[in-house]
């Protein structure tokens, strides 16, 4: 479950939701296009790094993932408090890839792996609830939290989420 909600509170759906007017603001005539290669990049890098999984082990696909997606947050904050759009354009793209890398598919796996067989059907159920309610959450209070903050400064809290994520996969 914890899992779950990270993959939400890192801050994935700020940037698949809420990318086209993200970026607009940061490159505004390629924007949509920017978004599409954002879909793109997750479905590829999530298909071509999922033999990964089981080589190299959830773990540490965990953690290198969520260092990533927390290191590519802090750069994307910055890159658009200092208005270095071109920065700020590759962190996102950036950010889905390392989402993809493994916090994006090893929840899903995990939910199921670390219970019985007769609880697999609960486990999933309590994930996916875990999964929608942060969805909900980032969702809805994304760009009120954006607004309040001004010039990224959301992606600083993603950042923080990131760490704690890592830290817990650590332990």
């Amino acid at each position: 479950m914890v899992l779950m909600a990270a993959q939400q509170l890192c801050g994935i759906n700020s940037i698949i939701v809420y990318g086209v007017s993200l970026l607009s603001t940061l490159l505004t005539t390629s924007s949509k296009l920017l978004n599409v290669l954002v879909a793109v990049v997750n479905l590829a890098v999530t298909i071509a790094f999922s033999p990964l999984i089981d080589r190299l082990g959830r773990k540490i696909c965990l953690i290198a993932s969520v260092v990533g997606m927390g290191l590519s947050s802090l750069l994307l904050a910055l890159g658009i408090a200092y208005g270095v759009n071109l920065l700020s354009a590759i962190m996102v793209i950036t950010f889905v890839a390392f989402f993809g890398l493994g916090l994006g598919p090893i929840p899903f796996i995990l939910s199921s792996e670390l219970v019985s067989p007769e609880a697999q059907g609960a486990a999933q159920s309590w994930a996916l609830a875990a999964s929608w309610i942060t969805t909900f959450l980032v969702t809805q209070f994304f760009p009120l939290i954006n607004e309040q903050l001004g010039k990224g400064r959301v992606y600083y809290i993603f950042f923080a989420f990131a760490m704690a994520t890592a830290a817990f996969v650590s332990i």
